[in-house]
């Protein structure tokens, strides 16, 4: 068989040496790690029998490369039957899945993983066949998770389909190139990048690599890379796996301390707001307790101006008692707000019908929405495909189903059929093919397993995209699978971490705000027995606490945040609470039975609705130019002729208006209503009392 055979119409340009791969991978299992010199692999594989020596010795090393890259190490050793050469071997270690021995408690909480994540997603596909491979096969033990009362709504935004490609530059250490608006210096540039890692926190995509403009780390919002992403060569890789590198140290850091600390901060918290530090800050910092129940908190910082917002935000709870300089700040920044107060609101440009810009925008995010799915590595999916078709098959032939074998995979009609005619080339060495498969009308797949299908029954090692997914889903389930077992999830997490050997991660995610694990495993527990729950909740902005007792039903992470929805019987109705805005929860032990009016649909579809579409109020904000930037990138403007602007703020309390506001200093005033402007300037002025 001829490698000019393999190149058919519908193929892509690569599929001759995915034959040639899945060739040279056969035939080595099929010596059971016994070696096979370079003359039988270059006079057996597909595709080497036509090359020049150069090119095979090219090829073959490239092969081999890419092969360990996905984990699948073939050892060399001297041949002792030739003067000069080398035979390889597969151990059948360095292939098939090493033993990783879930408890059928474990398979059950990755399976609900892919349960509450699937179709919603980027990186279903590579979780999905991770799970069929730790199944060993097996598909329909995912298909027996139940419904669990936890929803996760990832992405807001898929980063306009730059993702699968970033992914692919990772996993291939291709340099990559792209424009890339910096927001803060209001300028787009050309970018050239070896990307390490990618991160998603509350809904955005983030990628983490060494920028070769500003010669360092740096870290990218997808959203704001305005180009095609391109590599920068044609080389096969570009830049060799990052030293040191630990996409963790990435994690759960506040926005003071993104760089080498330059500083530390002392502040002052009041008893009332000391619980929501201590919760949602402790580790980024540290904490002493005061003898009136406030604490001081010491955190070290980087940039001061997001220390500075944070501390705004919580309004008469804080106080920046060092360093001087930075609370002198403070002093002039609530000074200028206090001027800008009292000044002449601007006039209102009349607002902008959406145009053309609107349409076009539209447009392209509907277009991204279409190609933002990341897919595993063509290799792993037809090993993948490969299993599952000699597992169903036998030691004979089958005819097998194609929407189960689909719905099993998570691959397209079109992937499937692309994939099924290449591994019909593959062969095996002198002693035949894989298999054969073809199509019975559009519904059915006739599959017959030929001498090498016993080396490929069994399925392949996790590849290290399919591992960094697997434990990327874990970290957005964020261990709150509700299961007889809470520990199940995390025992699972820790037996895939095993198998994965060690490697770098690549993938990552974070909230917003730490959650209260106390309170996570109380509300978990409430879902899970169906008990009812005695919680002590904090309005966000006011000095209000109240008591309720409540029945949770459904755990939802939506933007970055943990919430729940329940009954709540103190108001009598349905309602949502914050994780984060919880101070206290307490189980009961009185059982509840389920009401089957509470409507819990909408959520697990869309998530949390922001506050917008419930707030009864609405507030007219002045934004000055320094911050005009990042208010329009995620809401409406009116642009003034001075690079400031108007948008409409939806609230319900002036009270948390103003510590909104709080947090961009003077940089932010209300025009309207009048309410609202009296009281922040009410806030500014007692704050001002304090910093005199």
């Amino acid at each position: 068989m001829s490698s000019k055979k393999v190149r058919e119409e519908g193929f892509s340009k690569d599929a001759d040496k995915l034959v040639r791969r899945l060739s040279l991978v056969a035939l080595l299992l099929s010596r059971r790690g016994q070696p096979v010199s370079v003359a039988q692999i270059r006079g057996t594989v597909e595709g080497y029998p036509t090359m020049t020596e150069e090119a095979f010795k090219r090829r073959f090393y490239e092969d081999r490369f890419e092969l360990a890259e996905l984990g699948i190490r073939i050892v060399s050793e001297a041949d002792p039957q030739a003067v000069a050469g080398e035979t390889y071997s597969l151990p059948a270690s360095a292939y098939y899945l090493p033993p990783v021995k879930l408890t059928p408690d474990e398979l059950a909480a990755l399976a609900g993983c892919l349960a509450v994540l699937e179709d919603r997603f980027a990186y279903s596909q590579p979780l999905r066949l991770a799970l069929v491979s730790l199944t060993q096969g097996r598909p329909e033990l995912l298909a027996d998770a139940d419904a669990a009362p936890l929803t996760v709504v990832p992405e807001t935004d898929p980063g306009a389909a730059v993702l699968p490609k970033l992914q692919a530059a990772i996993a291939e250490r291709k340099t990559v190139r792209f424009a890339y608006y910096a927001i803060s210096r209001d300028e787009e540039l050309e970018r050239t990048i070896d990307p390490y890692g990618l991160q998603l926190v509350a809904g955005e995509w983030y990628l983490i690599g060494w920028c070769h403009l500003r010669l360092a780390r740096r870290t990218f919002r997808l959203s704001r890379i305005r180009s095609r992403v391109t590599h920068a060569t044609r080389a096969p890789h570009d830049f060799p796996a990052p030293e040191g590198f630990d996409l963790g140290a990435y994690r759960d850091r506040p926005a003071w301390q993104l760089a080498e600390a330059r500083g530390t901060a002392r502040i002052r918290v009041a008893p009332g707001m000391a619980w929501w530090v201590q919760a949602h800050w402790s580790h980024c910092g540290t904490i002493v307790v005061q003898d009136d129940g406030g604490i001081v908190y010491e955190t070290p910082y980087a940039d001061p101006r997001p220390l500075l917002s944070w501390l705004l935000g919580l309004a008469d709870a804080a106080e920046l008692l060092e360093p001087a300089e930075l609370r002198e700040q403070v002093a002039a920044q609530l000074r200028r707000l206090d001027d800008l107060l009292d000044a002449e609101p601007p006039e209102a440009p009349p607002a902008k019908p959406a145009g053309r810009d609107a349409a076009v925008d539209g447009r392209r995010r509907h277009r991204s929405a279409e190609d933002w799915r990341v897919e595993v590595d063509r290799f792993t999916r037809l090993a993948t495909l490969t299993t599952y078709l000699l597992q169903s098959c036998g030691e004979d032939e089958a005819l097998l189903d194609v929407a189960a074998i689909r719905a099993a995979l998570g691959v397209s009609a079109e992937q499937l059929r692309a994939d099924v005619r290449l591994l019909n080339l593959v062969n095996f060495g002198a002693d035949g093919a894989l298999l054969y498969a073809e199509y019975e009308g559009r519904t059915k797949l006739r599959v017959s397993c030929d001498l090498a299908g016993p080396a490929f029954a069994r399925p392949a090692r996790l590849s290290p995209l399919q591992a960094d997914t697997l434990l990327l889903a874990v970290e957005l389930v964020g261990g709150q699978l509700p299961t007889a077992s809470g520990a199940a999830l995390a025992s699972a997490a820790a037996k895939v971490r095993g198998a994965r050997e060690g490697t770098t991660a690549t993938l990552g995610s974070g909230d917003l705000l730490l959650p209260a694990e106390a309170v996570l495993d109380a509300v978990n527990t409430a879902i899970v027995e169906r008990r009812l729950l005695d919680i002590e909740y904090w309005t966000e902005g006011t000095e209000r606490f109240s008591r309720r007792t409540v029945e949770p039903y459904l755990l939802v992470h939506s933007r970055g945040e943990w919430y729940y929805v329940c009954w709540c019987r103190t108001a009598g109705g349905r309602r949502v609470f914050r994780v984060a805005t919880t101070k206290t929860a307490r189980l009961l032990d009185e059982r509840f039975e389920p009401r089957l009016d509470v409507e819990l649909e909408l959520y697990r579809r869309e998530g949390i609705p922001a506050s917008g579409s419930y707030a009864p109020r609405t507030a007219t904000i002045w934004y000055g130019p320094a911050v005009h930037r990042w208010i329009a990138e995620r809401q409406p403007v009116r642009p003034l002729a001075d690079g400031s602007c108007l948008a409409e703020q939806p609230y319900v309390d002036e009270h948390w208006l103003s510590h909104h506001l709080l947090r961009f200093a003077d940089q932010a005033r209300p025009v309207t209503p009048p309410e609202a402007v009296a009281d922040l300037r009410a806030t500014v002025r007692r704050l001002l009392a304090v910093y005199r």
